[in-house]
C-alpha cells in the first residue's frame, strides 16, 4: 500500500517530493504552451504527476498546471481517478477547496488540468516545526470541517484527508486559509446514499483510515469526519493516535485499541475540545458527532475557552465568562513598585542654600450677600427689580417652576437627533389640533345671510 503525497501548487514553498524517482525526462521545459498558458518552471512533482508554474501571456494570469505522468496516462484507472478529482473539485465550489477550471491532453496523451496558483505551503510543513497553537489548531479544523461539509452536501467524499493534501494559503492580517486537495480518491454517491468502493479493497492513508475503511467496508461521509478526527489530533498533540510498526498492525490499532487521552499532551486545552475530538476518533460511525456539531462547538469554545493568539503569535486575553469571574474579594488590579535608588553619601546642604518655605495661603472672609441666595421673584418680574444687579443683554424672566423644561409650540415638535448610523427616529403621530371655533360662527352667518337674502328676494 503506497501512501501518495502530492504536493501542489506554491510558488513560494514547493518542496520536492522524497520518491528517488527520475523525472528529467518527463518534464516540460520552460516556455511550452499548455492550454493557452506559458510553462515557467517545475513547482514539485509526486506520486500522480509533476505540478509546473505557469502564466498566460496575454492577460499575466498566474496558475498551477498538474501534468499526469506518462506511465500512469496509459493506466485507465489512473486517468479515471485524474478526471474524477476535477470533476468532484468544480462540483463542489466551495473558498476552502482549490479551483480547477481548465483541463486537456497534451499531444503525448498525458492528461493535465489547470488550478489556482497558491502561495504559501503545505500544512505537513508547518507541522514538521511542531504542534499548533489551540487557536490556529481550531481554525484549520473549522475551515476543514466547512469545506468537507461542502463536499457533503454535494454527495461526495475526500477518503483520503491528511495533513499533506491540505494547503496553508498566507493571507495578510489573518490566520493562512486552508485549500482542501486531492481528490483523486473523491467518490460520488450511489443508490442508497452510500459511497460505493470494491468489497475489501482498501484505498488511502493508514494512519488517517477509520476502521470501516481499514476494514474495506463500504464508507460514507462520516468516514472523513474520523480522517478529521486525526488529524486534529495531530494538529494538537504533534503526533497521530495510531501509528504502528506496520501499516497493517496500525489499521488494527484503529479498530482495537483506544484513543490516547489527549488532554494530558496538550497543556491549556478545554475539555470540551479534547472530548469533541475523541468523540470523532469512535470506532462506530454512529457514535460520531456531525461536522455542523463540530462547527457549532469550536465557534461556542473560540474566544471564550480556547486561549486566544493572534496571527503574529501574540497572545490575547480570553474572555472571561460569567461563570469564570473571580472572587469578589480577589484584586484585579496590577501594583506598578518603582524600585528606590539608593541613597547617595553627600553632604547636606547648608540652611543658606535650602528652599524657604512657603508661607501658608491667605485665608478669606466670605463677604455678607447684598441679596438672598434664593430670591424671592415673581415669573413676571424681571430679575433686575428683585434687588439681583443686572447682568449684560437683555433682561431675562425665568420660566414658571410649573413650565416643563421642555415646553412647545401647539403643533410643534421637539429637535431631533440623528443616530449614530446618520438615521432619524420615526417622529411620533400627533394628535391634528381640534378646528377653531371662529369658522363654525363665520359659516353659521353666512347661511343664515343667505337665507336672508333668498327670503327678501320672494317678497319683492
Amino acid at each position: 500500500m503506497r501512501d501518495v503525497d502530492e504536493r501542489p501548487t506554491t510558488r513560494s514553498a514547493a518542496v520536492a517530493d522524497e520518491e528517488t524517482t527520475d523525472v528529467t525526462s518527463e518534464r516540460l521545459g520552460p516556455g511550452t504552451e499548455l492550454g493557452g498558458y506559458i510553462i515557467d518552471g517545475v513547482l514539485g512533482h509526486g506520486g500522480m504527476g509533476i505540478v509546473y508554474a505557469a502564466t498566460h501571456p496575454l492577460i499575466g494570469k498566474r496558475a498551477a498546471a498538474k501534468v499526469l505522468k506518462p506511465e500512469l496516462s496509459k493506466e485507465p484507472a489512473a486517468v479515471e481517478r485524474f478526471v474524477r478529482e476535477a470533476r468532484a473539485v468544480n462540483q463542489i465550489g466551495h473558498p476552502n477547496i482549490v479551483d480547477i477550471y481548465d483541463f486537456g491532453q497534451l499531444p503525448d496523451g498525458r492528461s493535465y488540468y489547470l488550478m489556482d496558483l497558491l502561495d504559501g505551503e503545505p500544512l505537513r510543513a508547518k507541522l514538521k516545526r511542531g504542534a499548533l497553537h489551540v487557536a490556529e489548531a481550531a481554525c484549520v479544523i473549522d475551515e476543514t470541517a466547512s469545506a468537507l461539509s461542502a463536499a457533503h452536501d454535494k454527495g461526495i467524499i475526500h477518503r483520503d484527508l491528511k495533513p499533506d493534501n491540505v494547503f496553508m494559503v498566507e493571507t495578510p492580517g489573518r490566520w493562512p486559509e486552508v485549500r482542501l486537495l486531492d481528490w483523486g480518491l473523491a467518490k460520488l454517491v450511489r443508490g442508497g446514499g452510500k459511497f460505493q468502493t470494491v468489497t475489501g479493497s482498501v484505498l488511502g492513508t493508514p494512519v488517517y483510515m477509520s476502521p470501516e475503511q481499514a476494514r474495506g467496508e463500504q464508507v460514507d461521509h462520516r468516514t472523513d469526519i474520523y480522517a478529521l478526527g486525526v488529524m486534529s489530533y495531530e494538529l494538537l498533540a504533534g503526533a497521530v493516535p495510531f501509528k504502528r510498526g506496520s501499516s497493517v498492525d496500525t489499521l488494527l490499532a484503529h479498530q482495537e485499541d483506544p484513543v490516547p487521552p489527549l488532554a494530558p499532551r496538550v497543556p491549556d486545552l478545554p475539555d470540551e475540545l479534547a472530548q469533541l475530538i475523541e468523540a470523532m476518533l469512535a470506532k462506530s460511525a454512529d457514535d460520531r458527532p456531525t461536522l455542523a456539531a463540530v462547527r457549532a462547538v469550536l465557534k461556542r469554545l473560540r474566544g471564550t475557552k480556547i486561549p486566544m493568539m493572534t496571527a503574529a503569535g501574540l497572545k490575547l486575553p480570553r474572555t472571561i465568562s460569567s461563570d469564570l469571574q473571580p472572587a469578589a474579594d480577589a484584586s484585579l488590579s496590577m501594583q506598578l513598585t518603582v524600585p528606590r535608588l539608593p541613597a547617595a553619601d553627600v553632604p547636606p546642604a547648608s540652611p543658606s542654600a535650602q528652599i524657604p518655605a512657603l508661607p501658608p495661603p491667605p485665608s478669606y472672609q466670605m463677604a455678607a450677600q447684598p441679596y438672598p441666595l434664593t430670591p424671592n421673584y415673581s415669573p413676571s418680574t424681571p430679575m433686575s427689580m428683585q434687588g439681583v444687579p443686572p447682568s449684560y443683554g437683555p433682561a431675562y424672566s425665568p420660566r414658571p417652576p410649573s413650565t416643563p423644561p421642555y415646553a412647545y409650540a401647539q403643533g410643534s415638535l421637539p429637535p431631533q437627533f440623528p443616530s449614530a448610523a446618520g438615521l432619524l427616529p420615526p417622529r411620533a403621530q400627533t394628535a391634528p389640533p381640534a378646528p377653531s371655533r371662529r369658522w363654525v360662527v363665520i359659516a353659521v352667518a353666512a347661511v343664515v345671510a343667505t337665507a336672508i337674502g333668498i327670503i327678501i328676494a320672494l317678497l319683492i
